[in-house]
């Protein structure tokens, strides 16, 4: 019996499995990954505080918020720019090491050098550059940062998702194993113990990625192609633009409430912010893959936007007013001073969860219909905004004014971003597709592994944005898909086609 025969509440969610399997599937695998490395930073942070001073994780979280902003800077693109590279040809290994070296180099100067120079415009960080020992840590788990997640985007480019998984599941736990020996051998009053757990992780995560690219005949070391490299500058550093204006705000808030506020005030808040991630997780991971399946079908855009914002809603509302009603127990877990600090800024940031919505889809939106560009304009317009809002927020009301300042910028960019996605959620038919040159023309992914089983050569940015998020979907899909390994996804580099286009082929 079909859906349409059936009838009640489980044949409706047969229905919409069967229509949105693919966003469902693919999006549930990449918040199932999310999920677990943040269950994991979750009891790394209860930890530390139990085990540092709230002053201690303050200094702390400051210096691997700005270890994760630097690294995010220092890959310069790179790693988006493999997703689309690598998928196109066999021979970019060198391409790869190249990436991953220049990342690894740029990333370490950023780290040697922002110390110095916020030293000389005044700011100091203790936690950072109070002695050569921390700034060589803070300095080596920069370049680790960059360079690591370099390597997270060149596997997906490579269809070995499962290498991308195993590492960061394995530095969450080795974080986690590592933290309560670093407050013993370095409990100070900087939190150093915490940054050192966390280098030590990200670089012994590196031993399981290389020995199962190693198992999959893979080989480890390459000679950098550097001509090719610099050849793809320019499509880097588009990349790089975006993402740096999506990755900065989150990276930079934590350390701006230490300066603006205190340490302590900002161990509080950055539990706040950790918890409330949580909420976003569905919305992003939703985001990823409608920029996946409206690369490769834009006639899908509106149908898979409308589904998403329905589905986020009906998630996320709920969620709030659960998140809301126990925030003050889930800050208690942290201690006292946590709970009384950051419960009122916790209700507001589970507030922005509702204008965050259009902000996020907008991203996956602008990407879909090549208008990066201005999406990296207004992106940085509001993380300007933003930043400058933590800033004369802290000043005025502490932390809670803080938080409102910040609160308040999300509803008006909220404001700002929901025309576009509504209109392209409710813009149907062969409109849209004619208000979008370029991708009008693409045909659905459906049609092309019909057709030819493999991903058609065609030329320029968008084919190197569909066939690497084509990478991404398949990874997805194979983390999905019952009776697996991960590794499963080599498969489809192999034959040059997705694995469902292939089950769906005649016998």
């Amino acid at each position: 019996m079909t859906a349409q025969t059936r009838s009640g509440p489980g044949a409706a969610l047969l229905g919409i499995w069967e229509r949105h399997h693919d966003l469902l599937r693919n999006a549930g695998s990449l918040a199932a990954t999310t999920g677990c490395t943040s269950v994991f930073g979750f009891v790394f942070w209860i930890v530390a505080a139990r085990e540092f001073s709230p002053q201690s994780v303050g200094y702390g979280a400051a210096a691997v918020s700005a270890m994760m902003l630097l690294g995010t800077i220092g890959m310069f693109g790179l790693g988006t720019m493999l997703i689309g590279e690598l998928p196109r040809h066999r021979d970019q290994d060198g391409l790869f090491t190249a990436a991953l070296l220049a990342s690894g180099f740029g990333s370490l100067i950023l780290g040697l050098g922002f110390p110095l120079v916020a030293e000389a415009f005044g700011g100091h960080f203790p936690e950072i550059s109070g002695t050569p020992a921390r700034l060589v840590l803070f300095a080596v788990g920069v370049a680790l940062t960059g360079a690591t997640m370099v390597l997270d985007d060149g596997v997906i480019g490579l269809l070995r998702g499962g290498v991308q998984l195993s590492r960061n599941l394995a530095a969450s736990a080795i974080k986690l194993a590592v933290l309560p020996i670093a407050a013993i051998v370095l409990h100070d009053a900087f939190g150093v113990g915490l940054l050192l757990a966390w280098v030590v992780g990200t670089l012994l995560s590196v031993m399981p990625a290389a020995i199962m690219l190693g198992r999959g005949g893979a080989r480890i070391f390459h000679r950098p192609d550097w001509a090719r490299l610099r050849r793809l500058g320019k499509v880097a550093m588009a990349h790089n633009w975006l993402n740096l204006a999506i990755a900065t705000p989150p990276r930079l808030i934590p350390v701006l409430v230490t300066v603006v506020v205190s340490p302590s005030a900002n161990a509080a808040f950055y539990v706040a912010w950790m918890i409330t991630s949580f909420l976003f997780m569905v919305p992003v991971s939703l985001s990823t893959v409608l920029f996946a399946i409206a690369s490769a079908a834009p006639e899908l855009i509106a149908e898979k936007l409308r589904f998403v914002l329905r589905l986020s809603l009906m998630i996320g509302v709920p969620a709030m007013i659960a998140l809301a009603l126990v925030a003050h127990l889930a800050l208690s877990i942290f201690g006292p001073s946590y709970a009384r600090l950051a419960t009122i800024p916790l209700w507001l940031l589970i507030f922005s969860y509702i204008p965050g919505l259009p902000k996020t889809q907008y991203i996956a939106v602008c990407r879909a219909t090549g208008h990066v560009s201005r999406a990296a304009v207004l992106l940085t317009i509001s993380a300007g905004c933003e930043l400058g809002a933590v800033v004369i927020g802290g000043k005025l009301g502490g932390l809670n004014g803080l938080t409102l300042a910040y609160v308040s910028v999300t509803v008006v960019e909220g404001i700002v971003t929901a025309p576009t996605v509504l209109r392209a959620a409710y813009f149907r038919g062969g409109k849209h597709r004619a208000a979008t040159p370029g991708l009008a023309t693409l045909p659905a992914a459906a049609d092309v592994a019909g057709s030819t089983g493999t991903v058609p050569a065609e030329p320029g940015y968008l084919h190197r944005q569909r066939t690497g998020f084509a990478a991404l979907v398949s990874l997805a899909s194979a983390a999905a898909s019952e009776g697996h390994s991960l590794d499963s996804a080599t498969e489809v580099r192999r034959t040059g086609s997705l694995p469902w286009a292939r089950s769906s082929e005649p016998r």
